[in-house]
Parts: C-alpha cells; sequence; structure tokens
C-alpha cells in the first residue's frame, strides 16, 4: 500500500474512532511500527492529527486550552439540541437535579426551564438565570466559588456546597472524552468541583456531543466508568459508541431508541 493510501486510510480512522493507536494500525495496515510512526509524523506536520504516546488524536487544541462560554456556545449547536432533548425526557416534575457549567447543559436548561417543581443544583450563574426566568416554581442552587473562563465557580466553596447535597439525576457536561483519559477538563479546579458533581448525583448522566470524542483534556475528572448513562447526537461513530458501551451501562445518540441501542453493542460483543 503507498502511503498517500495509508494516510487516507489513517485519517479515515481517526475521524471514525477519535484517537487510533500504532500497534492497532500497524497491524491493520500490514506495515512495521516504524513506518506508522513515520506516517503519524507527516500527518501532524500537515496538521491533519496531533501525535500521541504511542498514537495519535484529532486536532483540537492544547489539553489546556479553554475556550470562553461565548465561543463554545455557537460550537456544535445543532448536536446539542439533539443531545438537550434526549436528556430533558429524563427529567420530570419535581425532581431533583444537578448542571455542571458549560453550554451543553445551558442548552439543557433552555429546553426544561418551565418543568414545574425542580430543585436546580448548579455552578453556573448562567444556567441559575435561566431557570429564574422560567418562574414555574423552581429551586435553584447556586455554589459558590471561583469564575473561569468557561463561566463556572469552582474551588473549595463550591466543593463544599456539592458535598452536602444529593440528587436525583446529575447532569454532566465535559471538555473530552476518550479512552484513556477518561472524562476531562482544561481547568484544574473544574475537574475538582466536576467530581463533587458526580458524588452528589444518585445516577450520573454525560452529556457530549460527537466532537468530544477522542479529545483529551489537562484533568481528568473522572475515568469513563463514573458514568451511569452517556447521551450523545447522532454523529457519534458506531465504534465511539461500542467502545463507551464498554465502560457505560447505557449509551444513547439521538434519534436512536434505547432497546435498539443496547441490541447493537450486544451484537458487537
Amino acid at each position: 500500500m503507498l502511503p498517500p493510501q495509508r494516510h487516507t486510510l489513517i485519517l479515515e480512522r481517526l475521524r471514525r474512532d477519535g484517537q487510533v493507536r500504532v500497534t492497532t494500525l500497524a497491524s491493520d495496515l500490514a506495515v512495521s511500527e516504524m513506518t506508522v510512526r513515520r506516517d503519524l509524523g507527516i500527518l501532524a506536520e500537515r496538521g491533519d492529527l496531533v501525535k500521541t504516546h504511542g498514537g495519535a488524536t484529532l486536532p483540537g487544541g492544547t489539553t489546556s486550552s479553554e475556550p470562553g462560554f461565548a465561543h463554545n456556545l455557537g460550537v456544535a449547536a445543532d448536536e446539542k439540541e439533539q443531545i438537550a432533548r434526549l436528556a430533558a425526557e429524563r427529567v420530570h416534575p419535581g425532581m431533583s437535579i444537578a448542571l455542571n457549567a458549560g453550554t451543553t447543559t445551558h442548552t439543557l436548561a433552555r429546553r426544561i426551564a418551565h418543568v414545574p417543581g425542580l430543585t436546580v443544583v448548579t455552578n453556573s450563574p448562567r444556567i441559575a438565570a435561566v431557570f429564574d426566568e422560567g418562574g414555574t416554581g423552581q429551586t435553584v442552587i447556586l455554589t459558590g466559588g471561583i469564575r473561569t473562563p468557561s463561566d463556572a465557580l469552582v474551588g473549595p466553596y463550591a466543593v463544599h456546597t456539592l458535598r452536602a447535597l444529593r440528587v436525583d439525576i446529575c447532569f454532566l457536561g465535559v471538555h473530552g472524552v476518550s479512552p484513556e483519559g477518561g472524562l476531562t477538563t482544561p481547568n484544574l479546579l473544574e475537574a475538582e468541583t466536576n467530581r463533587a458533581f458526580i458524588d452528589a448525583g444518585a445516577s450520573v448522566v454525560v452529556i457530549a456531543d460527537h466532537h468530544k470524542w477522542g479529545v483529551t483534556g489537562l484533568c481528568q475528572i473522572a475515568e469513563l466508568e463514573a458514568a451511569d448513562v452517556f447521551l450523545s447526537d447522532a454523529g457519534l461513530a458506531d465504534a465511539a459508541r461500542d467502545r463507551l458501551a464498554e465502560s457505560i451501562d447505557s449509551v444513547i445518540r439521538a434519534g436512536e431508541h434505547p432497546d435498539a441501542a443496547a441490541t447493537q453493542t450486544g451484537e458487537n460483543e
């Protein structure tokens, strides 16, 4: 196989799975690991991928890059709406829920703002404002803390508040999702606060669009197994869905019936 053909196949695999491993590529392409590393180096120089230890990921900035809320709000807006519709089906009057700061959770907040009798715990002033405008008798608990570039309130005050609470469902937005990194964020204090969100939830539902797959932030929030449910948009590749299902009990894409998703996953095992 000629180098351009290998490069095309490597990029196709990368777009499908979010990351690639040198050992796997060498076996699948029937070439040496040295050849694969050389191919990855060429593709990295072109800006098509980012080399990592033992493989490569999609380009998406450094592990510590932290775009602001306004920037992220316009990214993958359609996908976030798909996920918000899916997540909103789990929210019922009178429930207690937690929403960590983020644009996907903000999209969900707008969709459930008129559900009566909710108790909402959040570290996002923007999300708190959404429910304040809803006017249907929700109770909103806003943690204190230090504001980050993503408009999250984090740090000891936020963690102290969350450790005193227990909610029915924690909806968790994340910066990145990968088999090796788990659930990640670029911000150290945000990672600590998000771990407290996970501990507060009787059920943890991660909501992340397919662009987050294969992305790794500087700080790990938790392993994939910390999630009970993973909700994504229809663009999440089958291979990514199947890999997530190895660690998470329920992985559902927008437009996909939960029973059908479970059946497909079972067929692939």
